[in-house]
């Protein structure tokens, strides 16, 4: 990876606990000069705390807001351009899980994960997007899962919003191919993160447990490190995590045995 975040300009979502927090301390170590967001503003100061010791005293930002308010989203957007115009990075790691059957799930549940999970990252990236063609360069990194290549029980507001992700940020990518953006899409598995205490079960309201596959999962640090080395050589997709990760080619190359499996898988 070299000293490709030294001196970038980076705007990371997410970045309160989980993957998120542990990009944000590796990108402190490389040098990158950071806007922290979260819905947590004592947390992020917490970590922005962290973050100064890591990178030398160099000052982080923090910008906390609710990805599920347009709103607030509008804001955060004018802070950043008055801060720099453009972020020369925008990772979009901010988002909800699921736990619920369909039978189980309100309607209202599936509008506010597309809300987070989809548009909110929709509106962040477009709001730099004449900036960085005018620039000539830019990039956007966001995380996805799993999920958003193939749909699990348990997850099926998740896995929508996130294969909504994939459809719009591949033609993102394709759209703007000659103008210098580059676009990764993150896919982890499971990572061993607060993600499934935090899911929305089927009224809304949170699990408050930890999956077994979540807790036996990869570890966030050794997520950040994959996850920037591929953003870093700007890989357009990559698939992070244990041997959940066959799935993604099971289902590529032999469908009707990967659709027998996910039935029976343990995913919760």
């Amino acid at each position: 990876m070299g000293n490709y975040y030294q001196g970038k300009k980076v705007w990371l979502t997410g970045a309160s606990s989980g993957i998120g927090e542990a990009m944000a301390k590796s990108l402190a170590r490389q040098g990158a000069e950071l806007v922290i967001s979260g819905r947590r503003k004592e947390k992020l100061q917490e970590l922005a705390s962290e973050l100064r010791t890591l990178a030398e005293n160099r000052e982080p930002h923090v910008l906390a807001f609710d990805l599920g308010s347009n709103a607030d989203r509008e804001e955060a957007i004018e802070v950043v351009k008055q801060l720099w115009w453009a972020p020369d990075l925008l990772i979009l790691n901010g988002g909800l899980s699921q736990r619920s059957l369909v039978m189980e799930t309100n309607l209202e549940v599936y509008s506010n994960l597309m809300e987070v999970d989809y548009l909110a990252n929709v509106h962040l990236s477009k709001a730099f997007l004449e900036e960085w063609v005018t620039k000539g360069e830019g990039q956007v990194a966001v995380t996805s899962s799993l999920v958003g290549k193939f749909g699990t029980p348990y997850r099926s507001g998740y896995a929508a919003a996130k294969h909504a992700l994939h459809g719009f940020f591949d033609t993102l990518r394709a759209e703007r191919a000659g103008d210098g953006l580059k676009v990764t899409i993150l896919c982890p598995g499971f990572i061993h993160t607060q993600v499934s205490v935090n899911a929305l079960t089927g009224d809304g309201s949170a699990l408050g447990e930890m999956d077994q596959a979540q807790a036996k999962g990869m570890s966030a640090p050794r997520f950040a490190e994959k996850a920037l080395k591929a953003i870093a050589k700007n890989k357009a997709e990559v698939y992070i995590g244990g041997k959940e990760v066959l799935g993604v080619y099971l289902k590529r190359l032999l469908p009707s045995v990967f659709r027998k499996m996910i039935g029976r898988a343990k995913v919760r």
